[in-house]
């Protein structure tokens, strides 16, 4: 009879086991998508906001290795954009060294209107080139100087690098740019020009990225080839949300199923006991 009745109890577990378990692997994940997305792009697709271009550069499926051989894969895009004129300041003052026209010089003075520089010389590789020179400069009472056949020769006078002066509104080939001279004080100078800049930002689920209308968009992924950009945030986080909600139940009914079948090895484990009576 007591067999009888731990048969019955064994049966009830393992049915209430099969059925969790039955309903944790045929359960499908939901998918975090929000409805009427802002974008849907693939690798080199385009797409325009008020005026500005953007390509997806990307969309891809990325296999990292970690410690001890194990591997993660995730799924991330990339973004490029390129925003043409875009203003660039820089500033000059006594002592900086600048690059004009592929050569650096110096800026040794400014004025209200203009500015010198001086260029930069190797003074290592012109003693070195010089069989009648010392290589190397020394310092007495009137100066640094070099020596000549003994004779010594003030370093400005044997050097004479050469001098340029730049005035205010001028434009100069500076960095690779046509810069012009914008402010010329006795402090400092002012130079700016315009160039297109290149952009580009990479994307993983749940990360953001401001347009040009000044919008946020969320990023997230329908396949391993496909993002979706959209500006609901509310309605990704409630699917973000419809998952982590999956996923607790999923949990459950994994804990439902062990803990069934567990109690069923118990019960047929206890009815095999040896009875006293």
């Amino acid at each position: 009879m007591q067999r009888r009745a731990v048969a019955v109890y064994v049966a009830l577990f393992v049915l209430i086991g099969v059925a969790s378990y039955t309903l944790m692997v045929t359960a499908e994940q939901p998918q975090v998508a929000v409805e009427n997305p802002n974008f849907q792009l693939s690798s080199g697709d385009g797409f325009t906001v008020d005026g500005q271009s953007y390509t997806a550069a990307t969309v891809e499926e990325v296999t990292e290795e970690g410690g001890h051989g194990s591997t993660s894969t995730h799924r991330e895009a990339t973004l490029e954009w390129t925003v043409a004129n875009v203003e660039n300041t820089d500033d000059w003052a006594v002592g900086d060294t600048i690059t004009v026209d592929g050569q650096e010089w110096n800026v040794v003075s400014t004025s209200a209107s203009s500015v010198t520089v001086e260029e930069v010389i190797d003074r290592g590789a012109i003693l070195e080139a010089d069989p009648a020179a010392d290589n190397t400069t020394y310092s007495g009472d009137n100066g640094e100087f070099v020596l000549v056949d003994d004779e010594r020769v003030p370093v400005s006078e044997y050097f004479d690098p050469a001098t340029v002066t730049f005035t205010e509104g001028e434009t100069v080939p500076y960095d690779g740019q046509q810069a012009t001279l914008d402010s010329v004080t006795n402090e400092s100078v002012t130079v700016s020009w315009t160039a297109d800049e290149s952009n580009s930002q990479t994307l993983k689920t749940g990360d953001t990225i401001t347009l040009a209308d000044n919008t946020t968009y969320t990023a997230y992924f329908t396949g391993p080839n496909t993002v979706e950009l959209t500006d609901s945030a509310e309605a990704y986080q409630a699917a973000v949300s419809e998952q982590e909600t999956f996923s607790q139940r999923v949990s459950g009914l994994r804990w439902v199923t062990f803990t069934a079948g567990f109690i069923a090895m118990l019960l047929i484990a206890f009815a095999f006991l040896p009875s006293r009576y």
